[in-house]
């Protein structure tokens, strides 16, 4: 009788790892970047519950700021719409922050985040803020002071700038932009996860190599 229920644990066994890795799938979640930045790849089942609540912070940091909400010309205020953008850059290196040096090292989503993120800040938004904000900002604060400009409302007074055209089109393809990074970004919280199998091998392999390399640290 023992021999055949060690048996026939044996056969569970070899029949449950058959299953697991015939449904290991890990997978990628490849994000096109917005303002020309490429791809960036993800391997999901490698995605922590920390890189995964950063993207969804992130998602509504855009979808709720005048980010990646298309410019109304009729209502928004132009100095309310580049205070929203500085939001963003403070709430990006806030959430990044939160990764401690220890997860980003030799974790290639953590360090993709990290990547994608601050490129959509710096090669995305901070060209279109060094050729316009300083600029603008300047001559607003002039204007709003000369008392021929008293009884304007600041949507009146904006639409003075010589080159308001100009500025507003490219805010829109700069929400634009932000609008595709805030969709792609949905998806890290609305694809489908990594079944169980696959998490718990990718987890297993994780714990081995990371052994393997303490072990010849150590000799």
């Amino acid at each position: 009788m023992l021999l055949g229920a060690i048996a026939t644990l044996l056969i569970s066994l070899v029949l449950f790892l058959v299953y697991a890795f015939q449904a290991y799938n890990p997978g990628t979640l490849t994000i096109n970047a917005p303002f020309n930045l490429g791809n960036y790849q993800f391997e999901k089942a490698k995605l922590t519950e920390k890189e995964l609540d950063i993207s969804w912070k992130l998602y509504v940091q855009l979808t709720t700021r005048k980010a990646a909400i298309p410019i109304d010309e009729e209502n928004d205020i132009i100095t309310e719409v580049y205070d929203s953008w500085y939001e963003l850059f403070k709430s990006t290196r806030e959430y990044l922050i939160e990764l401690p040096a220890s997860e980003i090292q030799g974790n290639e989503n953590a360090q993709e985040i990290v990547r994608l993120s601050l490129d959509v800040l710096n090669k995305g938004m901070r060209p279109h803020l060094t050729k316009w904000q300083g600029k603008y900002r300047k001559w607003y604060e002039i204007e709003v002071q000369k008392e021929e400009n008293q009884h304007l409302t600041p949507q009146e007074l904006q639409r003075k700038y010589k080159y308001y055209g100009e500025m507003v089109d490219e805010i829109k393809i700069v929400n634009k932009e932000l609008n595709e990074y805030a969709n792609q970004l949905k998806r890290f919280s609305h694809e489908e996860t990594p079944n169980v199998p696959t998490k718990v091998i990718t987890r297993m392999k994780d714990f081995m190599t990371k052994f393997k390399n303490e072990d010849k640290v150590s000799k």
